[in-house]
């Protein structure tokens, strides 16, 4: 295996694909959002400019979630996000 180009290479840790399966989900890409919004922070970044004016004490989860939850979705392709 080459370690060239490889998102999470791990030293010897060795990976298995297969795509043998009838039915695979679409949501696998997340882990590659997940990873590129790590490194590059661009949602934490945005979230800072939406006001909320939410009251913080029933406030659950931050603009940033919200907002990270919307635009994965968005990558996904749902429609409804």
């Amino acid at each position: 295996m080459s370690t060239k180009n490889t998102v999470f290479y791990r030293g010897k840790k060795s990976i298995s694909v297969d795509f043998s399966a009838e039915e695979i989900s679409s949501d696998g890409s997340l882990v590659l959002l997940e990873k590129i919004e790590r490194e590059h922070k661009l949602i934490r970044y945005f979230s800072k400019f939406i006001p909320d004016s939410r009251n913080p004490i029933l406030v659950t989860h931050t603009i940033e979630k919200l907002l990270k939850q919307r635009v994965f979705m968005l990558m996904q392709g749902y429609e409804d996000a």
